[in-house]
């Protein structure tokens, strides 16, 4: 006769390898990037980074800050090599107030200003523009002697 061990019920446990998250984080891979290569849903692996004795919050921003240093490293490396793309990308990303390539100008518009001096100037236009119109004049104009020769 054989023995029959009983299935466990449940889920199979989920083991996060804190050296693997930092492995992954210092290669530059965000959150979701490290949960897709563990298998693993954001859910799960939020989780377990909440957890006080897990060690994957610690292994994430490690490995976040390996990845910072071995680029920034490399960027040095670069710079001493004269590559004025990678002394301006520095300079741009660590002093933009100074370096940006980018001028801001603040500069406020009244738009009800505006749209009354562009009234203004059409009406002015359209005054100058039009000829003065002739008009027949009237009996008390006749008698003045106003309108003669307004043709001419």
């Amino acid at each position: 006769m054989e023995v029959k061990t009983p299935k466990k019920r449940g889920r199979k446990p989920i083991n996060i390898d804190p050296d693997r998250v930092e492995h992954l984080a210092s290669q530059g891979l965000g959150v979701m990037d490290i949960c897709r290569s563990l298998g693993v849903g954001w859910d799960t692996f939020n989780k377990y980074r909440e957890k006080k004795n897990s060690g994957i919050s610690e292994a994430l921003d490690k490995g976040k800050s390996k990845g910072l240093a071995f680029v920034t490293s490399k960027l040095m490396e670069t710079i001493e090599d004269k590559n004025f793309n990678a002394i301006s990308f520095y300079l741009r990303n660590r002093a933009p107030e100074d370096w940006s390539d980018r001028q801001v100008v603040d500069h406020q518009l009244n738009l009800g200003d505006v749209l009354t001096q562009a009234r203004e100037r059409i009406i002015d236009h359209q005054a100058q523009a039009l000829p003065e119109r002739t008009q027949a004049p009237t009996v008390s104009a006749r008698a003045k002697g106003e309108g003669e020769g307004a043709n001419e």
